[in-house]
C-alpha cells in the first residue's frame, strides 16, 4: 500500500464488507500518534475559546457552567492545519481507497473526542448515517484512531456486525433532550456487540450505517481519539450534519 504498512488484503476487505467494520493494527506510528496528540491537546487547551459550533459537549451540554462531560472538537484540521500533514491522514486515504475499491479522499470533516477519566457518560449506540440522511447519502468510510491504548473500561469502540446491511434505525436526541447534540438509535440488539480494544496507533474503520458506540471511561486515564472520514473521489462531499463517536 505505498507508504502504508497496514495490511489490507482480500480477507480484510471481505470482513469489512460482511461486518461493516474492520480492525487495523499498526495503522500509524508512535511518532505520528505523539504528534497528533500534541496538536489536539493544544486545541483542547483552548476549548472554551473555540467557536460554539466547533467545540461541543456530547454529554449533558453543561460545559458553559462546568467542565464538559464529553468534549468534542469538530473540523480539527481547519483549526490545526498541521494535522493534514500526518501519516495517519495519508494512510487513511490509502485504506479507504482499498476498502471502497476506487480512489478516495477526505470528505472535509474530521473531529476529536476526549473522554475525561472516571467519566460516567457513554456515547450512545448510533449510526453515522442518521446525522446526514437528510442531506443525502453518506458514501464514506470512517476511521477511529485512539491516541493511547484503549480498553473496554476506557470506552473503546463497539460494533454490531452486519448492521450496515439493514436500514437506518429511528434515532432520538440523547436522553430525549432537545438541546442534545448526540443521537441515540432505538431498538438496538446489544447482544451481538463486538468490543474492539486497541493499542495506540491502531484504528477501526466502519461504514455510515454500522451501529456503534463507545462506553464510559471508567479508568484514571483520559481517552482521546481522532476520527477521519474518506469518500470516493467524485467531487465535494458536503457535510451539513455532524457525525459523532
Amino acid at each position: 500500500m505505498g507508504d502504508s504498512g497496514v495490511k489490507i488484503g482480500p480477507q480484510e476487505i471481505d470482513d469489512f464488507r460482511k461486518s461493516g467494520f474492520v480492525v487495523l493494527p499498526g495503522f500509524t506510528t508512535a511518532d505520528d500518534v505523539a504528534r497528533i496528540r500534541a496538536l489536539l491537546l493544544e486545541l483542547y487547551r483552548r476549548f472554551p475559546q473555540l467557536p460554539a459550533r466547533l467545540a461541543i459537549d456530547l454529554g449533558d451540554e453543561g460545559w458553559h457552567d462546568e467542565a464538559p462531560q464529553i468534549p468534542e472538537i469538530n473540523w480539527t484540521m481547519r483549526l490545526a492545519p498541521a494535522l493534514a500533514r500526518t501519516l495517519a491522514l495519508r494512510r487513511g486515504r490509502l485504506v479507504a481507497t482499498r476498502l471502497l475499491g476506487r480512489p478516495a479522499e477526505p470528505t472535509g470533516f474530521d473531529h476529536a473526542i476526549l473522554k475525561p477519566p472516571h467519566n460516567d457518560r457513554e456515547t450512545p449506540w448510533h449510526q453515522d448515517a442518521a446525522y446526514c440522511e437528510a442531506s443525502g447519502p453518506c458514501g464514506s468510510v470512517h476511521v477511529w484512531i485512539p491516541l493511547q491504548d484503549v480498553t473496554l473500561e476506557m470506552g473503546c469502540m463497539e460494533f454490531v456486525p452486519g448492521s450496515h446491511l439493514g436500514p437506518v434505525l429511528p434515532h432520538h436526541r440523547r436522553g430525549h433532550r432537545p438541546t442534545a447534540h448526540a443521537l441515540e438509535a432505538e431498538g438496538v440488539d446489544r447482544s451481538r456487540a463486538v468490543p474492539c480494544p486497541l493499542r495506540a496507533g491502531d484504528a477501526t474503520v466502519h461504514l455510515p450505517r454500522t451501529l456503534h458506540r463507545t462506553g464510559p471511561n471508567r479508568s484514571g486515564t483520559p481517552r482521546l481519539a481522532w476520527i477521519l472520514e474518506f469518500g470516493a473521489r467524485r467531487g465535494p462531499l458536503w457535510r451539513r450534519w455532524l457525525r459523532r463517536r
